[in-house]
């Protein structure tokens, strides 16, 4: 971190940056995803400088919880305050859900107002994330190595695939484990050190789930798929596809959890949520989809997705540059999709900040 540095005119021109940022009333908002790529840094002298220089600010804006204002929120936060909005107002629109999340999660103050996690005691969570990191270079390896078959047929040919015995998937076949750990190492993160362990450990989960969905589930292939992945059948019709199948129980998951921490009923208000226009899951789905051409994974993926989830939310969002190529095709082909990124910009050094700020038509006030 130049701001930290041992060279003086490094430290000016950090300074000088800054200095231009706050004349332009700028004020930087973080969430847990910016503290954790801050703190895991594999160099600790770093992560150390990256956290002092965080604290050095007098002013920031952060994303908070709904169970704690001082506690750092991320991406499930936003989600669960997206679904309280549209459950307290199910007519809401976007500029509605944008001002109820706002008024919910963001706040303003000193640094040290942020108990949870301390920017004083936080060294002691270093191997959690060192350890979080490797699990996300392996969870976006696999996405991006296995994806649905292109021509997305509809779940309802399932009714006629013949069940077999459970015992038939306790243990993937060595030709899956190989097709796999090929994908891996020919189109996941460089830095997975074993491709075929992560291969195998993936697909013996697999494995286990859809044998015990075998077991606990009677009827037709696609009734174990339904029962596995918690889908009632109110929620398909003959027409509904894979890719739609995997959207909708995706959406069950998460809001599921989201509607457990608001102390709702999930099955008396999914109908409310399940065609509900959700900001942050359109701008991961549109990210992903994007993705899907990219030569490579890389475990930073996870947590760029997550940090364009922030856009709707605040007054300008910067992002990698594969994440805003990302959101500039899904802004150039759907005019809802730009209303909620709004402005978004990327900056190949901290000094050019100013200059890709500049752009932003009326910064607004928090």
């Amino acid at each position: 971190m130049d701001a930290f540095g041992a060279k003086s005119e490094s430290r000016a021109r950090a300074r000088d940056t800054l200095t231009a940022l706050v004349a332009a009333n700028w004020i930087p908002i973080i969430c847990l995803h910016h503290f954790i790529e801050l703190a895991r840094h594999p160099d600790l002298e770093i992560a150390v400088r990256r956290i002092d220089f965080l604290k050095s600010f007098s002013q920031i804006a952060w994303f908070g919880r709904t169970s704690g204002s001082n506690i750092l929120g991320g991406i499930v936060d936003i989600f669960e305050a997206e679904v309280r909005s549209i459950l307290a107002s199910p007519d809401i629109d976007f500029p509605g859900i944008c001002r109820s999340v706002r008024e919910t999660l963001v706040q303003y103050g000193q640094p040290a107002k942020i108990e949870n996690p301390s920017l004083n005691d936080w060294i002691y969570l270093r191997p959690a994330l060192t350890a979080m990191a490797v699990q996300e270079q392996e969870i976006a390896s696999i996405v991006h190595a296995r994806h649905i078959p292109d021509h997305d047929p509809e779940i309802a040919l399932l009714r006629t695939i013949q069940r077999r015995d459970p015992a038939t998937f306790n243990h993937p076949h060595i030709a899956e484990i190989d097709e796999l750990a090929k994908d891996l190492t020919d189109r996941g993160d460089r830095r997975l050190t074993d491709p075929v362990k992560t291969a195998q450990g993936f697909l013996n989960k697999a494995s286990k789930h859809l044998a015990d969905a075998l077991s606990r589930s009677k009827g037709t292939a696609l009734d174990v798929l339904l029962a596995g992945f918690d889908v009632p059948q109110s929620d398909v019709s003959h027409t509904t596809t894979l890719k739609q199948f995997t959207r909708i129980a995706r959406r069950r998951k998460h809001a599921r959890v989201a509607v457990a921490q608001i102390g709702l009923d999930f099955d008396q208000v999914w109908p409310k949520l399940r065609d509900a226009k959700i900001p942050s899951e359109i701008i991961q789905n549109t990210i992903r989809n994007a993705r899907k051409s990219a030569p490579r994974a890389s475990g930073s993926d996870l947590g760029d997705d997550y940090l364009a989830c922030l856009a709707p939310y605040v007054d300008a969002v910067i992002v990698d540059k594969r994440t805003y190529e990302f959101l500039s095709q899904g802004a150039r082909r759907d005019p809802y999709f730009r209303q909620i990124v709004g402005f978004f910009g990327k900056a190949a050094s901290y000094v050019n900040l100013p200059r890709v700020l500049a752009a932003y038509p009326r910064p607004k006030t928090l």
